[in-house]
């Protein structure tokens, strides 16, 4: 028998989320690793590429795991909003200013974070996770129409439409486009400087000055800063219909989308390979293609998951759920891992090794960390970083050993 669709009681967890978020993860530190956690411009077209084989990983990690996983991490942040705005309902507790502050806390991890890797992507969730605040009473529908518009880089496409027609640049539009190319440039070669021979100061200084001005220019440019919360929106949307609570009407829902999503990505994956850009026309149609596999296959991704989770709920995939409990402390300890192995600071690795061994030692890293997770949490309540966030949240310290709060949780019954 089937449990009903329906609001998730108080504390109750979701299983299959914290599935989703370690599988996220892993499609993360394989990005990370892949690219000799470098978050810029490689110093040069074949950088870390030594043979057949890392031309072949760096191309498919492109094309089946590049955003497709960060996309996934961010409809699950929206995901986590509308169950902990729920919950906050179901307690008749205020939520829109504890949740603000939970935010500026998250804002100052990433900060932190930033001094380390320019990919930081928890200082973008802080500052987009307040813009839904103002929207959580808004209709589904409404929140639905935006959320696609966004996900599907519209605003970018018509800009990119509007210029294919637009009269050539002036000398004046020319030599400032000179100066911007010449900055970003400079930026890129000092970043990478800084990542493969610098000092932990001038790694720290780098990802401050000129890595946030590229990383501000990318989200920008590519669109990625409105995909971002086109992700929030639709997790929103999906936490408020309780799509991931186990039911006839959530499988069937799933179904759906994986048929649908995965023949969508097959064609349009099958397009972005064999499609050539020419002029500006065929550059904008491009941008569609992609937009639309990457979001598709990460849709493809989640649905599987989800279904085989459901169907095999002992399986493999159960083996994730400890990791994705304590996602934050999972995310920072990977970037720690590679920094120690890329960076001049520690192994020294980057550009010294090709894209397939870069990706194997992530991989190897993501399975350490799945008992890593598996072994902490069989002695505490949550990951360190966790506890840290929700301490601070609180403003006071929480209880973590796990023996300590099952004897208090049964002395509060019995009272």
């Amino acid at each position: 028998m089937n449990p009903p669709s329906g609001p998730a009681s108080p504390g109750e967890r979701i299983a299959v989320v914290d599935v989703l978020r370690a599988f996220a993860l892993l499609g993360i530190v394989v990005t990370h690793a892949e690219m000799g956690f470098l978050a810029g411009p490689p110093p040069g077209p074949d950088f870390m590429k030594f043979g057949a084989l890392d031309g072949a990983v760096h191309q498919w990690v492109a094309v089946l795991v590049e955003s497709k996983f960060f996309s996934i991490f961010a409809f699950l942040f929206g995901l986590s909003f509308a169950i902990q705005l729920d919950r906050s309902a179901q307690k008749g507790t205020p939520f829109a200013g504890r949740f603000a502050w939970r935010l500026g806390v998250l804002l100052l991890i990433g900060l932190a974070h930033q001094l380390l890797f320019n990919g930081d992507i928890l200082m973008l969730y802080a500052l987009l996770g307040l813009l839904l605040l103002p929207v959580r009473k808004v209709r589904s529908s409404v929140l639905l129409v935006v959320a696609l518009v966004l996900l599907l880089n519209l605003p970018g496409l018509i800009v990119s439409a509007t210029r294919i027609d637009a009269p050539p640049p002036t000398p004046e539009q020319q030599e400032t486009g000179a100066k911007i190319v010449e900055f970003f440039t400079n930026a890129g070669t000092a970043l990478y400087a800084a990542m493969s021979s610098g000092s932990p100061k001038d790694i720290a200084q780098e990802n401050l000055t000129h890595g946030l001005a590229m990383k501000t220019a990318y989200l920008l440019y590519s669109g990625r800063l409105w995909i971002t919360y086109g992700c929030f929106l639709l997790g929103m949307c999906a936490g408020r219909a309780n799509l991931f609570r186990e039911s006839d009407r959530s499988r069937g829902f799933f179904k759906r989308l994986l048929v649908a999503s995965a023949l969508t990505a097959i064609v349009s994956t099958a397009v972005t390979l064999s499609f050539e850009v020419t002029d500006g026309a065929s550059g904008v149609w491009m941008m569609l293609a992609t937009v639309i596999r990457n979001t598709t296959l990460a849709a493809a991704y989640v649905a599987a998951v989800t279904l085989i989770y459901w169907k095999y709920s002992s399986g493999i995939l159960a083996q994730l759920a400890p990791l994705g409990k304590m996602g934050l402390t999972t995310y920072l300890l990977q970037s720690v891992f590679l920094a120690l192995v890329f960076y001049g600071v520690g192994l020294g690795l980057m550009g010294k090794i090709g894209h397939a061994a870069a990706t194997a030692l992530g991989l190897a890293f993501f399975v350490a960390q799945v008992f890593m997770a598996r072994w902490w949490l069989a002695r505490r309540t949550m990951g360190p970083v966790e506890w840290l966030w929700r301490s601070a949240t609180q403003l006071r310290w929480q209880p973590m050993r796990r023996e300590r709060v099952v004897a208090a949780q049964r002395a509060a019954a019995e009272s």
